[in-house]
């Protein structure tokens, strides 16, 4: 159906007291009421539908993340076609990436380098500055088959982050249903 950026914040949090901040950088924050989601969070830790957009397919975060391609081809006739011609699993895995790399990795996308750039800019600022009247926020992509309030999701893991390894390129290559955390200073 359709991907959506959602985004979680430490329980307490007074969204109205960033709501100046949401709504310079296109973010709306409202809430999710996502049981299977929320279980896997720490305990009051609130959940949002991040974006005012429709959906988030055209988001910037993780378009250069590979893995599922990786994974599709993985388990393509093709790669079935490649074994039986007994090839070994380092010339089927060079092939595959010698094949992600000739795709363009916005060719399905209806939006121009230029703009991909200046979301995943608008990100990092929004989170940098979020940052400074936060202690944490999470980011989280997921291809929703359904309703985001209905939908059953796994986290595979969460990732903390300093903001001072936050750059274009680590949103870029975001991978999908790791819960991304990113911290003003260091993570004990």
């Amino acid at each position: 159906m359709c991907f959506y950026i959602t985004a979680t914040l430490p329980k307490k949090t007074d969204i109205e007291s960033v709501r100046d901040i949401l709504n310079r950088y296109n973010m709306v924050f409202s809430p999710i009421d996502n049981k299977t989601f929320s279980s896997q969070l720490r305990s009051g830790e609130l959940l949002f539908r991040a974006t005012k957009d429709y959906c988030d397919c055209d988001t910037s975060l993780g378009v250069l993340n590979q893995d599922k391609s990786y994974q599709v081809l993985l388990n393509s006739k093709k790669v079935k076609t490649l074994r039986k011609k007994k090839w070994t699993e380092s010339q089927i895995d060079e092939w595959i990436k010698e094949k992600l790399q000739k795709k363009s990795p916005h060719s399905k996308r209806s939006i121009t380098e230029n703009e991909r750039q200046l979301d995943v800019e608008r990100w990092v600022n929004f989170i940098q500055e979020i940052l400074k009247n936060l202690k944490r926020i999470g980011v989280f992509k997921h291809w929703y088959s359904g309703s985001i309030e209905n939908e059953e999701l796994s986290i595979k893991r969460t990732e903390r982050i300093n903001l001072q390894d936050l750059n274009t390129n680590s949103l870029l290559n975001l991978e999908e249903d790791v819960l991304y955390e990113f911290f003003p200073q260091f993570y004990q």
